[in-house]
């Protein structure tokens, strides 16, 4: 989850986005959502609240908002 995480965080941020493996997108997903079901967090969880997402959102912007980071999008 966190390698996921921060390769498309860090491709993305660069300018340089990467197309990245959408199974692999989804098991992360999934393992955050497992892992930090609360979508509020407290100050003791690593991760802020949750973010919303647009419906367009693809599945790492998906994992970013739930992670408590904001999802980048382009126009």
């Amino acid at each position: 989850m966190e390698l996921v995480t921060h390769t498309w965080d860090l491709s993305d941020s660069l300018g340089h986005p990467l197309e990245l493996d959408p199974e692999l997108a989804d098991f992360a997903l999934t393992t955050a959502r497992r892992v930090l079901p609360d979508p509020q967090r407290d100050e003791q969880t690593p991760f802020a609240d949750v973010l919303p997402t647009p419906a367009e959102a693809d599945t790492y912007q998906q994992l970013a908002a739930w992670l408590g980071r904001e999802p980048l999008t382009r126009a």
